[in-house]
């Protein structure tokens, strides 16, 4: 798959990105957790074309079967045709509440608060930036009254990406997202799903007023 970007006005910019993701998690039993590992490939053809790898190990504590404690590091590299090389650490904490059920359909909130240390290849200084997101997310199963084995399904969300102060420039640090999913829970190991994402932000790369982001994103999650 690849991407394009579209100049809609002197100040609007737009462009298409497909994310791949495979995620692994299993839970220790001794330790009380869940271990999730995301591995992500996304590539962007604008106009500076690149692309991102991405490894993602996550720990996640189960409380009551209604909150969730999340602790990420992500380690990302973005490899540019023409322009430096970026690495990124980005350290995170979220708290996720799973509520209200209304008949079949399950709302949750996903509150996270982001460190992030950035390196451009060939330049000594590191960037640091702070950021928070907040999702709302509905999850629908559609063939059964809760997501079982052989369980079709949807995701809507919205989320809101609040950058504190403005220590570096990128497009897409303040956005907000709106997304859906279709999905197929096929058993309790092996989950495919296919995600859209609108983001929807201040391009402060180019100085321009608004940028918009078109996301594809084929994720499978392996249980054990």
């Amino acid at each position: 798959m690849g991407s394009f970007s579209i100049h809609l006005r002197a100040q609007e910019y737009a462009h298409f990105e497909p994310w791949t993701t495979f995620t692994t998690q299993q839970f220790i039993k001794k330790a009380g957790f869940w271990f999730r590992n995301d591995f992500s490939i996304r590539p962007a053809f604008d106009d500076d074309i690149n692309v991102l790898f991405m490894v993602r190990p996550r720990a996640i504590v189960d409380l009551w079967n209604i909150i969730d404690l999340h602790a990420a590091i992500d380690f990302r590299y973005t490899r540019f045709a023409e322009l430096e090389n970026q690495i990124e650490i980005r350290i995170w904490e979220g708290l996720q509440l799973h509520w209200p059920d209304i008949g079949r359909v399950r709302f949750d909130h996903f509150y996270r608060f982001e460190q992030r240390f950035h390196w451009t290849e060939g330049f000594e200084r590191d960037i640091i930036a702070l950021r928070s997101r907040y999702r709302l997310r509905a999850h629908i199963p559609l063939n059964n009254k809760s997501t079982t084995d052989q369980t079709y399904y949807s995701n809507v969300s919205a989320e809101a990406f609040i950058p504190h102060g403005e220590t570096f420039e990128e497009t897409y640090a303040s956005t907000f997202r709106l997304g859906i999913a279709l999905g197929y829970n096929r058993d309790i190991k092996w989950r495919y799903q296919l995600n859209f994402y609108v983001d929807r932000g201040r391009n402060t790369v180019e100085e321009t007023a608004e940028a918009s982001r078109y996301i594809m994103e084929a994720w499978v999650r392996m249980a054990f």
